[in-house]
């Protein structure tokens, strides 16, 4: 198939899909971190910025360690920034700050790249005459042979109009292209900026900076905490054997070995991400009064703030400044307020994830329970089982529209108030997946649902089901819910 101007043609689309769902996934895990992991994220960031700021001037040829590159930004005095590198790594500094800080604001145009190349190279003395301007000579990718000659490796677009249509259009197919997903896009878009080099220095460093533009105005922020510069310089070889590759066949040239590793690399530092917090959680052990009144809580759900001090034999004031810095800084849940408030653990540590519920003809209707305060069941992908041959996903779809296709969540609480909402499965279909896979965005969840429908007082167990149903007798799908439970 062809996006923008290049072919893509992953060899199994069901793979694939499952791999785009599972960077998507982490989005919902990523919310729970960054509620209750405030000061670790922080230090993350830091951490992050370093190795980022390093690591993308370094593969342009810069020598300075992350170790220089944190003295350097502690200490950044632009009026003593005469070394090449120094001033590379402020630039960098500069330009992933204002993304990192106004990344709603900034528009994919050009305009607003011209502005980040202009503040990326604001510190070079020696490119003054070019920053924030496209490219007025050729830029070939070149490699130095060991007698000093020079081999060309890549021909980029020609300076003048090619570049300046190139990039106009490169602009107008990503502000277009609303079936592609999102990390794909990002991933093409990347590769085509590298393609055509616009600007005359700065075009390697710039990309990866534009990457972590795209992915967080797609939402996935979790990018600013982790260093994707550092999994490209570890991977310096491949980055540019995939890049190379393909650049050599354009026009009309075969993306899909560069998709498959930009990606990858995603997959790489989720799991580095996860690590990292791991590691500050175990290290950040709060003190024994904070612990004991963590652990009541964990073991008493919606217990209060005064049986805490009871308890515990705690002066109350004492609890109360405990229990407010445990929301703020961990998985603890308030309730209610005033005299009515209590307090329990958000079950993120022990969530099942992946659970699934089957609906079919034979069976539409599965009835569970939330037994108590901080229960909660998260309804985040579908899965349509066709029960019949297919070829195309237009086959698939319009049976998809033919069956109208719905599940409704029904839940009574214990004081007797009934919710019910119907969910029409095809509003979830993205044609960028091409299975019948559906990520439900945004994700159902329960009981968070009965809030929002105006039940502010919500007493447990819940008693609840979600039933299939339709415009036919029969249908011509199986479904799964993909869920998260706790």
């Amino acid at each position: 198939m062809e996006i923008h101007t290049v072919q893509f043609s992953p060899l199994n689309w069901m793979q694939f899909t499952q791999e785009l769902s599972q960077l998507d996934r982490f989005d919902a895990q990523w919310q729970a971190i960054e509620r209750r992991e405030q000061k670790t994220l922080k230090e993350l960031k830091t951490i992050a910025t370093v190795r980022s700021i390093g690591a993308s001037t370094r593969i342009e040829g810069s020598q300075l360690s992350d170790a220089e590159v944190e003295v350097l930004i502690e200490n950044l005095d632009i009026n003593k920034l005469s070394d090449r590198d120094q001033q590379e790594v402020a630039g960098y500094y500069d330009a992933l700050n204002l993304i990192t800080e106004s990344y709603r604001d900034i528009a994919i145009a050009e305009a607003s790249i011209k502005h980040l190349h202009k503040t990326l190279m604001k510190h070079n003395t020696k490119d003054s005459y070019h920053r924030g301007d496209y490219k007025i000579s050729p830029n070939r990718v070149e490699r130095t042979e060991t007698d000093g000659s020079k081999t060309t490796i890549f021909e980029t677009t020609a300076p003048g109009w090619p570049t300046q249509e190139a990039m106009e259009g490169l602009v107008r197919w990503y502000n277009g292209d609303a079936t592609t997903h999102a990390l794909i896009r990002a991933a093409i878009f990347v590769y085509d900026f590298l393609s055509i080099h616009p600007f005359q220095d700065g075009n390697g460093r710039l990309s990866r900076l534009l990457a972590t533009l795209l992915l967080m105005k797609s939402g996935y922020v979790w990018i600013e905490y982790v260093s994707f510069e550092h999994e490209i310089e570890h991977r310096k070889k491949e980055y540019y054997k995939k890049l190379m590759d393909a650049q050599r066949e354009r026009p009309g040239e075969d993306v899909t070995e560069w998709v498959y590793f930009f990606l990858d690399c995603l997959k790489n530092i989720q799991h580095q991400l996860l690590q990292k917090v791991r590691e500050k959680e175990s290290r950040g052990a709060v003190g024994v009064r904070e612990q004991q009144i963590y652990n009541l809580v964990e073991l008493n759900s919606g217990i209060s703030s005064g049986e805490v001090a009871r308890r515990l034999n705690i002066p109350l004031p004492t609890v109360k400044r405990i229990l407010s810095d445990l929301v703020a800084t961990r998985n603890l849940i308030v309730h209610g307020a005033g005299r009515g408030t209590s307090y329990s653990i958000a079950n993120t540590d022990m969530v099942r994830h992946d659970v699934t519920i089957r609906l079919t003809n034979e069976e539409r209707k599965k009835d569970f329970i939330l037994p108590k305060i901080g229960s909660f069941l998260r309804i985040k992908k579908i899965v349509l089982t066709p029960l019949f041959e297919w070829k195309h996903p237009d086959e698939w779809s319009q049976k998809l529209a033919q069956n109208g296709l719905c599940f409704t969540i029904e839940a009574l609480t214990a004081q007797g108030i009934v919710y019910r909402q119907l969910y029409s499965v095809a509003n979830y279909n993205d044609p960028a997946y091409f299975q019948p896979v559906f990520i439900v965005n945004p994700n159902i969840v329960l009981p968070d649902v009965l809030k929002t429908s105006g039940i502010y007082k919500i007493s447990y167990p819940i008693k609840c089901s979600i039933e299939l149903t339709g415009s036919m007798d029969r249908f011509d799908f199986a479904v799964m819910l993909v869920t998260d439970e706790g």
